[in-house]
């Protein structure tokens, strides 16, 4: 028999009604074959979930399934699935939550290598990538890419009309955006997305824009389903923003009501099942009560690498004292031995030594030796091989950090903080933070301080054909054009202003642009609208090629045409 050191074990919060915390009944323990390498993968679903692979076949999505290039996941009405990239240093812990009425393509190869991007084409996501990892995963949007790494983050994207959204609330961390346009090219430089904050990118005639960023938001506009994940996820991370009392009050007020729901499966295959719930007493101060979410609530599996083939065990709640009691001949206990990120698993008579592996060599590093030893083993252990950087190996970066007008470059050793101080002091300004984590230095960066003006009014002046036109604005206010032009005085249309003049935070000049005409060649695919702006007499491009719509069909064609266009269009996607 296998013994495990249920201490170990993570347990998931199950949702109930009741008067305390609700324990899980089991935890399924995914073994990952180590030949099956870095890649992503669901690893639970809750109702309606379907995978549209790249040669247009469809599939039921569930719980242990791989995601190829080209995969679509498709989540029904009530319905939610996690899905997890286990990449080298194979966290469970990173995952991202698709909530119901969600569609994402899956657009990279995750590898292990570098960052890979997955597409979200309608929907809410919640990104719990809270701890580092190898490779990052970034979330594109038809306006924008979101870097969601290292925070846990709702990433939101939904069309009104003729305008699309997307909305991001960092709740743990610091994520960056980027906006892109129809082309698919980067229009701006990234920008931070600070802790508790909240930002909206929208596109309107001149492209996207952030209509705000860096916005407080009250944790009442989040959904009841977001709510339950966010629960779930301040149970496990260390240092969260917001208490489960917070954030379970905030429910309370949402008024849902859901099932309970735990995972028992022999295969990857999850098992919703519907138990009576087991009542047991939160330690510390009073008991933790959560209410119902709208939607199931599964346990979180724990991936482990061996050399074995997939399968899953499950675990059952037999006590500690009951483990520690069982010192029968055939009782195994589980050896992971962790070098540099990768593990392999041995398992060890009660009593008996592993297997020392040959002394690791990783480039740039030397072997120092292991921080447990390999004989005696008792329980269930973690063997570390534990290294030190050679002189010759370490690598400085340039850190560039700008406070208001200024700048200086620093040199700071691969892996280290910058030497930046806890707080700024400049006349005027009341110093917020740095726009970008500085405790783990891995390339040339430029760290910026948030700086905040105590000034009350600014002044915004509108060029128009050169003529000044200023008026006084109260901070975080928005301006008014003082009138809109019709051409220049060289007959040029007027096709917008160079940049937003809403939310005033500093003295801004703000730019008439004047030039050819221009038309909306309209785009729709599947429902969604995708606006394109063409100058007069131009070709459009089509900002997406779909391959299939949500019921199946292929797509054939356009049903217009869209070359040298002279006035505003609507161009449908055919499915047959």
């Amino acid at each position: 028999m296998k013994k495990f050191d249920i201490k170990s074990i993570p347990l998931v919060p199950v949702i109930t009604g009741g008067l305390a915390l609700v324990a899980v009944i089991a935890v399924v323990i995914i073994f990952v074959s180590s030949s099956g390498g870095a890649g992503l993968y669901i690893t639970d679903v809750s109702g309606s979930v379907s995978i549209t692979n790249a040669d247009n076949t469809s599939v039921n999505g569930s719980s242990g399934d791989a995601l190829a290039k080209g995969d679509i996941i498709s989540v029904g009405d009530n319905s939610s699935c996690k899905i997890t990239y286990k990449g080298k240093k194979n966290s469970d812990n990173n995952y991202i939550i698709a909530a119901p009425n969600t569609q994402i393509v899956i657009n990279g190869d995750f590898d292990g290598g570098d960052e890979s991007e997955i597409y979200l084409n309608r929907g809410a996501l919640i990104c719990n990538l809270s701890e580092e990892d190898k490779s990052d995963i970034t979330v594109r949007t038809a306006n924008s890419m979101v870097y969601p790494a290292d925070t846990v983050s709702k990433i939101e994207y939904f069309t009104d009309g003729f305008e699309a959204y997307t909305d991001v609330h960092t709740f743990m961390g610091n994520s960056s955006i980027l906006l892109y346009d129809n082309q698919g090219n980067p229009v701006n430089n990234k920008e931070v997305l600070i802790e508790k904050r909240s930002g909206r990118v929208t596109v309107n005639d001149l492209g996207p824009e952030f209509a705000y960023l860096n916005i407080e938001f009250p944790l009442e506009e989040l959904t009841a389903f977001d709510l339950a994940r966010l629960i779930e996820i301040a149970m496990y991370i260390d240092n969260f923003p917001y208490t489960t009392d917070e954030l379970k009050a905030v429910y309370d007020s949402k008024n849902q009501t859901a099932e309970i729901v735990t995972e028992s499966s022999t295969s990857l295959t999850t098992e919703i099942q519907n138990p009576e719930p087991i009542v047991t007493e939160s330690t510390g101060t009073s008991p933790i009560v959560i209410e119902p979410p709208s939607t199931a609530v599964t346990t979180k599996p724990q991936t482990t690498t061996t050399t074995a083939a997939t399968t899953t065990e499950p675990v059952t709640t037999t006590t500690e004292e009951e483990l520690e009691d069982d010192d029968s001949d055939d009782a195994l206990l589980m050896v992971v031995i962790n070098i540099d990120g990768e593990e392999t698993i041995q398992e060890v008579e009660y009593g008996g030594s592993a297997e020392k592996p040959s002394v690791p060599e990783i480039p740039g590093k030397r072997f120092i030796g292991w921080d447990k030893s390999f004989d005696n083993i008792t329980e269930d252990t973690v063997i570390t091989a534990l290294f030190e950087d050679t002189e010759e190996s370490k690598v400085y970066h340039n850190v560039t950090i700008v406070v208001a007008d200024k700048s200086t470059v620093v040199k700071v050793e691969h892996g280290t903080a910058a030497p930046l101080p806890d707080t700024v002091n400049i006349e005027g300004y009341i110093f917020k933070g740095w726009d970008k984590d500085y405790t783990n230095i891995t390339s040339d960066t430029i760290i910026t301080a948030i700086l905040e003006s105590t000034q009350n009014t600014f002044t915004v002046t509108f060029m128009i054909s050169g003529i000044p036109y200023t008026q006084t604005v109260m901070k975080n206010g928005a301006a008014i054009p003082p009138f809109t032009p019709t051409t220049d005085i060289n007959g040029n249309e007027f096709v917008g202003w160079d940049k937003s003049y809403i939310n005033i935070t500093e003295d801004t000049v703000v730019t008439a642009i004047f030039g050819q005409a221009e038309y909306t060649v309209t785009f729709v695919v599947d429902g969604l609208s995708y606006p394109v702006k063409v100058k007069s007499g131009e070709d459009a491009i089509p900002p997406i090629t779909p391959v299939i719509d949500s019921q199946g069909r292929t797509f054939v064609g356009w049903d217009g045409n869209y070359i040298a266009v002279t006035s505003d269009l609507t161009i449908n996607a055919i499915f047959v």
